[in-house]
């Protein structure tokens, strides 16, 4: 009897099966994020906000450890001005598809442990294209 039951659902999820090229297709698109002089702006002083935050970045320390956030900080102080901020920013949240990593969008959740995530691995990617750039232009 189970036999039969599980042959009858394999046959009807044959049937009803798509695969992710059907599923995407039918997915809305996604907008395009276009990173203006305003907007690149807006992001460094978000950031510049959250990072002289000692309250987020003591519960950060608490969530994601103190040599993340360290390491956090580093970064941020490497990017130096607006300008160079707001351009990571960008490279990151184009290159990874990452609007949630968007430092606005962190401010808009700093009460949540989910911001020190984001924040935290804003920063690593940022490091990580910095360097990418830094091989690619010697």
């Amino acid at each position: 009897k189970h036999r039969t039951i599980w042959k009858q659902m394999a046959e009807s999820e044959e049937a009803d099966a798509r695969d992710f090229g059907d599923i995407a297709a039918d997915m809305p698109d996604e907008e395009e994020i276009v990173f203006d002089g305003p907007m690149k702006a807006a992001e460094a002083a978000a950031l510049t906000s959250l990072m002289s935050n000692s309250s987020f970045l003591t519960r950060c320390s608490q969530r994601c450890g103190t040599e993340a956030v360290e390491l956090a900080q580093q970064v941020y102080k490497k990017l130096g001005s607006s300008e160079h901020v707001g351009e990571a920013v960008e490279a990151v949240v184009t290159k990874y598809g990452a609007p949630h990593l968007r430092p606005t969008d962190i401010e808009g959740r700093s009460e949540q442990d989910t911001a020190c995530w984001s924040l935290i691995n804003l920063l690593k990617y940022a490091a990580a294209c910095a360097t990418q750039d830094e091989a690619t232009s010697a």
